[in-house]
Parts: C-alpha cells; sequence; structure tokens
C-alpha cells in the first residue's frame, strides 16, 4: 500500500517536534561548545507496505536525552538557598552522585569565569567539578521537556489529520485495486 499522505502528516509531525524541541532547548539555554543533543535531535519516516513509522533520533544524546528532557530530581539535603529541580520526574539520584569527568568536561566546555571562593582566591577546577556535582546530587538537575511537551501538543493537534490521510490513502488504495 502506498501512505503519500500520511507520509506527508508525519514529516510535519516529526518537523514540528524537532522545530519546537530546538527552540526550548536554546531557550533554557542547554547547549554546549558541541551541541551533541541540539544538532543530533531528528526524526525519520520509513514506509513499508504494511505500515508508516516515525522515529525519533537523538544520535550521541541517546544515553542521556531523557534526563534532559524529564530532569532528575535531587536526593536533598542541601544547606541554604536554592531551589529542588526535576520535581514530578521518574528519575532521581538516591546513592550515586553523577560522574565528575563529564562536569570537568562541561566546565571546560563553557565560558565559565574564574570560580573563587569567599577570600576571593582562584578555585581549582576540580574542586569546582566537586561544588558542582554535589549541588547536582543534591538539588537536581531541571526538567526541559523539549521532547515530551512538542510531542504531545503535535500529535494532539494532528491526530486528526493523521486519521484523515490514513483513510484517504486507504481508499485510494482501493480504488485503484477496483480498477484493476
Amino acid at each position: 500500500m502506498e501512505f503519500k499522505n500520511t507520509i506527508q502528516v508525519m514529516q510535519k509531525l516529526g518537523s514540528n517536534v524537532v522545530r519546537e524541541g530546538k527552540g526550548i532547548l536554546k531557550r533554557k539555554k542547554k547547549t554546549t561548545s558541541k551541541n551533541t543533543l541540539y544538532n543530533d535531535f531528528d526524526y525519520l519516516v520509513t514506509a513499508d507496505k504494511n505500515s508508516v513509522t516515525l522515529e525519533f533520533e537523538f544520535g550521541g544524546a541517546e544515553d542521556y536525552w531523557a534526563f534532559v528532557d524529564e530532569g532528575v530530581r535531587g536526593a536533598g539535603g542541601y544547606k541554604g538557598s536554592g531551589k529542588m529541580m526535576g520535581q514530578g520526574s521518574p528519575f532521581k539520584y538516591s546513592s550515586k552522585m553523577p560522574p565528575r569527568r563529564f562536569i570537568d568536561r562541561w566546565i571546560v566546555s563553557k565560558p565559565l569565569k574564574e570560580a573563587r571562593d569567599k577570600n576571593g582566591r582562584f578555585i581549582k577546577r576540580k574542586s569546582l567539578a566537586f561544588l558542582i556535582q554535589r549541588a547536582i546530587y543534591q538539588r537536581g538537575l531541571e526538567r526541559t521537556q523539549f521532547f515530551s511537551k512538542p510531542f504531545t501538543q503535535q500529535l494532539n493537534k494532528q491526530a486528526e489529520k493523521i486519521t484523515e490521510s490514513f483513510a484517504d490513502d486507504l481508499l485510494s488504495q482501493i480504488d485503484e485495486k477496483l480498477k484493476d
């Protein structure tokens, strides 16, 4: 069966989700020097004789896109000001802190100003990485919903169009079979 109309609607759905998701990532400043998640976030529509499939790809960010989307709840136990992040997330730090090597790489890739202690002395990069690691563990990571929110909204908007386009494809296939 040829899914000409259905493929077009699915491509529109995929492109809208990716466009809106990249906009959210930019607004929430979830970009780095390599922009792996931003650059690799894409969609793919495939069709065979019986089905049409819409897949979202995250490339090199396949391992962590869900944490950026849903956030991570902190373990708690922090002093001072600040807010808990990742409220409503299915993920939670409970016994392990996030790996420090990734935070260290992030510090190098970000244009951070020199970090200083209360006395005005420079903080070593490893110490800064530990402080950030502990803060993430205690407070968590913010939810961006860069994928789940646009996907849900676009699917709700275009559900009727998807159904109609599939029905049109089915009717045109039936008409072709009746002509033969």
